[in-house]
């Protein structure tokens, strides 16, 4: 277990907030990478086989039909499959952590899996709102993105249902959209500058126009993926504490009963603290 100094628990400034982030990331490298890797790795094996098995090439600039289905049907089995569960499980451990309580890979993972199906019907319908939002001139997919950035937490520490939850995290960002928008910029912002420094250096080995190419470089996105995705999962998570601190005085005390609790009665224990 990584030893991790956990800070207060208390409203952030948008600045105090990510360097929170990025020193919980790097204190419990290995449980987020591990619960990551468990959640992705299967994952990616088997779309990078689904990949080969059809030869379709993600990096050519010649997009065809086959290309763009695959690459939607990944989007959609990411959503719904791998990310509910990484980010379900993250959402427990780090919530156990601030507890100052001990966290395995394994527990984590299963507390994530029991809500499985929530977190996915949850992630799937916000997913596709976005993207339908996106398609009507971008600005209320972007507004949809960061109102429902927040549904994991309320599922995992609420026990919110999957339309409540929906409901539950357009509330507590009301009001705080733009530190909400600060905040995932910048994680994203260095996801993608470390991608794409690693794509640039892996670029300089392999074309990623040949068959051999395009897959190694599938596989080193996916690994890259793996590694970064923590990063915003624990963003995300600090930006539903701070939501509810400032908004209904939510404390250790409150965590404590709500991540305690049988997943049946978590609500009616959260409720307790609104």
């Amino acid at each position: 277990m990584d030893s991790n100094p956990m800070p207060r628990f208390e409203p952030m400034t948008t600045g105090a907030l990510l360097d929170r982030a990025f020193r919980l990331y790097t204190s419990n490298f290995s449980l987020m990478l591990g619960i990551t890797a468990a959640a992705y790795v299967p994952f990616y094996l088997i779309m990078l086989l689904i990949e080969t098995g059809f030869a379709i090439n993600l990096q050519s600039r010649r997009g065809n039909l086959t290309t763009i289905l695959f690459q939607i049907v990944f989007m959609i089995l990411w959503a719904s499959i791998a990310f509910p569960i990484a980010s379900g499980a993250a959402t427990y451990a780090i919530s156990e952590r601030y507890l100052g309580n001990e966290a395995t890979i394994g527990e984590s993972l299963r507390q994530g899996l029991s809500r499985f199906w929530t977190l996915s019907v949850a992630q799937i319908t916000a997913t596709v709102r976005v993207l339908f939002g996106f398609l009507l001139l971008i600005v209320p997919g972007l507004l949809w993105m960061l109102s429902y950035s927040l549904i994991v937490p309320a599922i995992l520490v609420e026990g919110q249902k999957a339309t409540s939850s929906l409901r539950r995290s357009t509330d507590l960002v009301k009001g705080q959209r733009g530190k909400v928008f600060l905040v995932l910029l910048v994680v994203n912002l260095l996801q993608l500058i470390l991608a794409g420094g690693v794509a640039m250096i892996a670029g300089m080995f392999f074309n990623a126009e040949t068959s051999a190419g395009a897959l190694l470089n599938s596989a080193m996105n996916n690994l890259m993926s793996i590694f970064l995705t923590p990063l915003g999962i624990i963003a995300t998570i600090l930006l539903y504490y701070d939501m509810r601190i400032r908004k209904e005085g939510f404390d250790l005390e409150m965590l404590s009963r709500a991540i305690t609790t049988r997943p049946e009665t978590v609500a009616a224990a959260a409720t307790l603290g609104r």
